[in-house]
């Protein structure tokens, strides 16, 4: 579904903490500049970061980032809340896709961009919960185990050095708290995306050569006349620019339509969790956690430091019409909710948690799905209020509010960034699967790096790239 993005709706945990924040709806009734250097579209911590590489990189470069909605209304504001990059298990997967040189360096990327992030955040100071800690795949049947060790001894038969821990059954339910009877532990963080969004565009205004637009949706491109350059056509006006670069995600074939079936938008969601209930003998979780019964079944769990919990979900649980080629991130699924709230209860019981009827889930995404602002800058309270019909037992206990996020899916599970193909000075850097926060800190310098000098430095892997042969690969469906 090629569209731009919808109204905002209701709110994500992490959006809702940001509120206040001066950036969030920026320039939205200034008018538009004449022109500008570079113009990057998209208003989440791709476009943050990409603009700040070329702020940096160029002293007098003027950027003015374009965003449809306010600042980190996309995916950057409404994810599950982790950096956690992939150790060993993916390798199969890419292997299969890419070959297993390229799996590895997939890997060993990930690992890198940990150790960027860290840097970012303390270098500029941000404020954004960012909180490093051991993170846990928790293999909850024999057969997640299996897979999971296959897709280490792969790695290390490419040459790879997967840097992470294998628990026993004793150990592993020590570390997670679960009846998980193996795990595999590695380094990673929890972090809340969106106040680390508008961080990185705080420290981008501090250049004074810096404008982001918030409210103001592209709708098209087109070649400057007598060439050199691009006129970015918004709802709002127009901007010459000599260079574009597509930070849109999910939403990116509404504007740029060589990617229409190649950058295709996907529904995920997650939910917040009050802190335990009073009286519970739970042990606050101090890692971050993927609880895994199978490839398709699992649920992420990111503890935040106030000790409430966001619980993250498997799409694979509900039928794929329900979730892919869906971009509107308004409400969320009450059967998927009513699934992750019960799994999580199970497998921690002494929490004393308690998921909320399928019933009251219902009335609570209907209502969420309505929620639609007038005004782009006011605020949604939270949580929302139990529809009159729905109390008692069937409110539950522990769960507050969930919340829809569009992620971008590719056929071949990786992202594309590069120069757009028969348009020079046109890049993009689109199509993270869910990944992102585990890639963007890599993938936007080495762009930034590609935009200045044509050619490829760094250690982002090879399929990353835009290229004809892979665009035309994809749409014969020869992955």
């Amino acid at each position: 579904m090629a569209t731009l993005p919808p109204p905002l709706s209701n709110l994500s945990l992490w959006q809702r903490t940001v509120r206040s924040h001066p950036l969030l709806s920026s320039n939205a009734t200034t008018p538009l500049p004449e022109s500008a250097d570079t113009i990057v579209v998209g208003g989440g911590l791709m476009g943050a970061l990409i603009a700040h590489h070329l702020l940096e990189r160029h002293p007098h470069h003027k950027v003015v980032l374009l965003e449809a909605r306010e600042l980190a209304s996309g995916a950057s504001g409404r994810n599950a809340g982790h950096c956690r990059p992939d150790a060993a298990r993916g390798f199969t997967t890419f292997a299969k896709l890419h070959g297993g040189e390229q799996a590895r360096k997939i890997i060993e990327s990930e690992a890198e961009v940990l150790k960027l992030m860290d840097d970012l955040v303390k270098t500029n100071g941000i404020e954004c919960e960012w909180t490093r800690r051991m993170t846990y795949d928790a293999c909850l049947s024999p057969k997640f185990t299996e897979y999971t060790e296959a897709a280490i001894a792969g790695l290390q038969f490419a040459g790879g050095t997967p840097d992470l821990i294998r628990l026993d059954d004793k150990e592993a339910r020590k570390a997670t708290g679960t009846n998980a009877e193996t795990a595999f532990a590695w380094d990673a963080a929890t972090v809340n995306p969106a106040q680390l969004t508008l961080g990185v565009h705080t420290v981008n205004g501090l250049t004074g050569r810096y404008e982001p637009f918030a409210w103001t949706p592209v709708v098209d491109c087109e070649p400057l006349e007598g060439g050199g350059g691009w006129v970015v056509v918004t709802e709002r006006g127009s901007v010459r620019c000599n260079k574009v670069v597509w930070a849109t995600n999910g939403y990116t074939a509404a504007v740029v339509p060589e990617f229409k079936g190649l950058v295709v938008p996907q529904r995920a969601q997650a939910h917040k969790l009050s802190r335990p209930p009073a009286g519970s003998t739970f042990t606050p979780l101090q890692g971050s956690y993927s609880l895994r019964k199978s490839m398709e079944e699992f649920y992420s769990v990111a503890p935040r430091p106030d000790g409430t919990i966001v619980l993250g979900a498997s799409r694979a649980l509900i039928p794929l019409n329900e979730y892919h080629n869906r971009a509107n991130d308004a409400g969320f699924h009450a059967g998927l909710a009513a699934n992750a709230l019960t799994a999580f209860a199970e497998i921690y019981p002494e929490a004393g948690y308690r998921p909320p009827s399928l019933r009251a889930l219902e009335a609570d995404a209907h209502r969420a799905a309505r929620l639609k602002p007038t005004d782009p800058l006011a605020a949604l309270d939270a949580p929302w209020p139990a529809a009159a019909d729905v109390q008692g037992e069937d409110r539950g206990v522990g769960f507050e509010y969930a919340w829809t996020g569009i992620i971008a899916a590719t056929p071949d599970l990786v992202p594309f960034v590069g120069e757009l193909p028969g348009k020079p000075g046109q890049y993009a850097a689109v199509g993270f699967n869910g990944h992102g926060m585990a890639r963007i800190a890599l993938c936007a310098p080495t762009l930034v790096g590609y935009m200045d000098s044509g050619e490829w430095e760094g250690i982002m892997p090879e399929c990353f790239r835009i290229t004809q042969e892979r665009m035309a690969r994809l749409r014969s469906a020869e992955v």
